[in-house]
């Protein structure tokens, strides 16, 4: 059970059901994912806990590491949102709050917070039945990579899979690949390395792999996860873009093509968190609408 603020306990993954309670009837924010917030609490840092009905998480920054507040809900939440910025100046010496969804705010004014759109943690979401068209995209990069691609490796395969039929040493195998064409050294000290990995220990069957081979050899996996009728999220992708360089459009419309086919009409590919090169390949494939968060800060008297 989820105590009742200011009382806090760490994230398990018991709290799955007790979590979506609370997030189920709100957008697809990647934040508040079960899964998402499970796998990234990598050093176990993780809290929850809940006020006015709403549900509050403590965060840590996903590149800094920093913990921060928010929450998820739209019962009183002038008063939710003041309880909190209170506790975090006061706990963490910070006077705002961060990732808040937008419907929160949606029609409120106030007077006492500055509320700003965090535009590095918006969430991508994309149409299936477009990114399913991309081969025939004209004038992209994307469209011509696939093409070109069918044109001379016309025979790659494509493995759909859950956690428990793979091995898993293939898949950290990809993950080092990608970390050595980025030169990055010690990929194993990674946050996200360390989420890949907590995720691969999850058995679930919303939870599933698409993973592409040329040659024998695997190019690229991607992680999703069906979360209704409609929606799908992204976990993860890692691809060999130096053995071939259209390892992620191939990827990204072989899992447009399978969610298409299951009758999900759109996709979260999360944010970019101002990263040059994953705002530009999320630009790329031509986002429909974005799933705004918010900076609540109390202003200063």
């Amino acid at each position: 059970m989820i105590p009742e603020f200011p009382e806090f306990k760490r994230l398990e993954l018991s709290d799955k059901k007790d979590i979506e309670n609370f997030t189920s009837e709100f957008p697809l924010y990647s934040d508040f994912n079960f899964f998402n917030m499970w796998c990234w609490d990598v050093h176990n840092k993780m809290k929850i806990s809940q006020l006015n009905k709403n549900l509050v998480v403590l965060f840590s920054d996903y590149l800094s590491g920093d913990d921060f507040l928010s929450f998820i809900g739209d019962n009183k939440v002038i008063e939710t949102a003041s309880k909190l910025i209170s506790f975090s100046e006061k706990e963490f010496n910070k006077n705002f709050l961060k990732l808040v969804p937008e419907e929160a705010f949606l029609n409120l004014k106030h007077s006492d917070f500055l509320i700003n759109f965090d535009r590095n943690s918006f969430d991508y979401v994309y149409l299936i039945e477009q990114l399913a068209n991309m081969k025939n995209w004209p004038q992209n990069t994307s469209g011509k990579r696939i093409r070109n691609f069918l044109k001379k490796h016309s025979d790659y395969t494509v493995k759909h899979s859950s956690f428990s039929e793979i091995r898993h040493d293939e898949y950290k195998e990809m993950f080092h690949r990608w970390a050595k064409n980025k030169n990055i050294n010690n990929h194993s000290e990674l946050n996200e390395y360390k989420a890949f990995e907590r995720i691969l220990k999850i058995r679930d069957e919303n939870l599933r792999l698409i993973s592409i081979y040329k040659d024998q050899t695997m190019i690229g996996f991607t992680v999703y996860e069906i979360i209704s009728k409609d929606y799908a999220l992204s976990h993860f992708a890692k691809a060999d873009e130096k053995y071939c360089p259209a390892a992620y459009d191939l990827l990204n419309w072989e899992e447009a093509k399978h969610l298409y086919s299951l009758g999900i009409k759109y996709f979260n590919w999360e944010q970019d968190l101002e990263i040059p090169g994953l705002r530009y390949s999320k630009i790329k494939y031509k986002p429909a609408f974005f799933f705004k968060k918010l900076t609540l800060s109390s202003k200063k008297r």
